[in-house]
């Protein structure tokens, strides 16, 4: 126990050096720190049921955000704790990206459908996921392959590029310009097309 107390100790204080040199501006000491709680950060990210590739990211983004804000830190605070908050907070934030991009469409019915009686109801909705269909339809086909592996088929960016031999960046940018496109789609349409339901 005695012993245990004091490595807590001395590793506390070779965190508290290297965060006090990366402050400055230190890169080497930058990149230990990297060393030291990248895995922790990997495991914390695979409690929340992330792909090996979204935890990946999150310790990138962690430690690039660190970098960007080191003249900020605080040697005598709990570095563990800070890295964790950050990730924990950059996680959320993706939760939050992939539910609002994965279920827009969905959302945007039920808002529409709360303004249609409830005898019509059915027909609106039929009507309005016939708009969305049309809507992805319209896409170029190379987005429109790269939308459905991505929606339909739950394939991750990396799987796409993979599959069809483009880059990554690529595949995030089509998906990126079908959601602009289907989101002003379906807003220019299905009111008109809830307005001449209700007439």
């Amino acid at each position: 126990m005695y012993i245990r107390a004091i490595l807590n100790s001395y590793n506390r204080d070779i965190v508290r050096s290297l965060v006090a040199q990366t402050q400055n501006g230190r890169q080497d000491s930058y990149k230990e720190l990297y060393v030291i709680f990248a895995p922790k950060l990997f495991y914390f990210s695979r409690k929340y049921k992330l792909s090996v590739e979204d935890c990946e990211g999150v310790v990138q983004e962690v430690f690039l955000k660190i970098w960007e804000k080191r003249e900020g830190l605080n040697p005598d605070l709990s570095f563990n704790a800070y890295v964790m908050l950050i990730a924990k907070n950059i996680i959320l934030n993706k939760f939050k990206k992939q539910v609002n991009e994965q279920a827009y469409l969905t959302q945007h019915l039920h808002q529409l459908k709360e303004h249609a009686d409830q005898t019509e109801a059915a027909i609106v909705n039929q009507d309005l996921e016939q708009i969305a269909c049309r809507a992805i339809e319209s896409l170029p086909e190379k987005r429109r392959n790269i939308y459905k592996l991505s929606r339909e088929r739950g394939l991750s960016n990396q799987e796409i590029a993979e599959n069809l031999n483009i880059s990554k960046s690529t595949v995030e940018n089509q998906i990126n310009k079908a959601l602009k496109f289907l989101k002003l789609y379906l807003e220019q349409n299905a009111e008109i097309q809830l307005d001449n339901n209700q007439s």
